[in-house]
């Protein structure tokens, strides 16, 4: 976790300095930023310190970064940075298993790529290491071979697939069964946004195992063992992977829709469009009365 932070650190450093620089160019940001954070004046601030960067990114957001950066992205910010105070402060109610661990590597490379920054790719050489590191602790710890491990990961990864298949065809349902009213429509695009992101990340789930099962066919092949099984794996993560890619293509066209149908959607079927209405015909109708009132009056 230290190694990753430093990552992120060194691929925001130059990104969050530009966008400061540009938006205070007559300010020092970084002691301006301090200031406002209520860091004490004895406390060393640094731009290469991943949670000054973290708190700068979230509290300027607005004048600095969301004109760069997409929106959801800030949630990742936000979950970055509780990350980081949990690993710092470790207690028992946040413990750093290996599930949150990857899941916060995952999101480190999330944000290095959305910069555009060099460093996306150590991270992903990080989280790479980090499915190593763990596939060797279950194989030690459960006596059974690396390639065992691996096999028990890729039935997990699978389980996880069905599980999404059957959320994907409850959402498909969903989106056949809209009515056209924004608050319909509003819902099945946070489902579809939900559901996108999931087989993404399953997606990249699947690639990483795949280079994990070249790298100990290699290994295999190298001390002439029988490969055969993990062929068979392979070819199954394979097809997994050709599933996910037509379901992120599905689920992208699905997005794009729902986007159009809800920013084309007449006013007047909702429900506040109806009260918009309403309230303007009833101040058409009191202006006349007073119009009328103010002509029976004396001069």
């Amino acid at each position: 976790m230290a190694t990753a932070f430093e990552v992120l650190a060194e691929g925001l450093a130059p990104f969050v300095d530009e966008r400061m620089s540009a938006t205070y160019p007559d300010e020092d940001w970084i002691l301006m930023a301090a200031n406002k954070l209520g860091k004490r004046r004895d406390v060393l601030v640094s731009l290469t310190d991943p949670h000054f960067q973290l708190e700068v990114l979230n509290r300027w957001w607005g004048p600095a970064f969301g004109a760069v950066l997409a929106s959801d992205l800030r949630q990742t910010i936000t979950d970055l940075r509780t990350a980081r105070n949990h690993w710092a402060h470790p207690d028992e109610d946040h413990p750093f298993d290996f599930a949150y661990a990857l899941r916060v590597h995952q999101l480190g490379e999330e944000v290095l790529r959305a910069i555009g920054a060099d460093e996306a790719d150590q991270m992903s050489d990080l989280i790479d290491q980090l499915r190593w590191d763990d596939v060797r602790q279950m194989a030690r710890s459960e006596g059974m071979t690396e390639s065992d491990a691996l096999m028990r990961q890729l039935a997990e990864l699978q389980e996880h697939y069905d599980e999404l298949q059957a959320q994907l065809g409850d959402a498909r349902e969903a989106a056949v069964s809209a009515t056209g009213r924004s608050r319909a429509v509003a819902r099945q695009l946070a489902e579809l946004q939900t559901q996108y992101a999931a087989v993404s990340g399953l997606r990249d789930d699947y690639l990483a195992l795949q280079r994990q099962l070249e790298g100990e066919r290699s290994r295999q092949e190298d001390d002439e063992q029988d490969t055969s099984e993990l062929r068979q794996q392979l070819a199954s993560a394979e097809m997994a992977l050709v599933g996910l890619q037509r379901e992120s293509l599905l689920l992208r066209q699905q997005l794009s829709s729902t986007r159009s149908e809800l920013a084309t959607i007449d006013p007047l079927q909702t429900e506040a469009g109806r009260r918009w209405v309403w309230l303007v015909a009833s101040l058409v109708i009191t202006l006349g009365i007073l119009v009328m009132i103010a002509a029976y009056l004396p001069t």
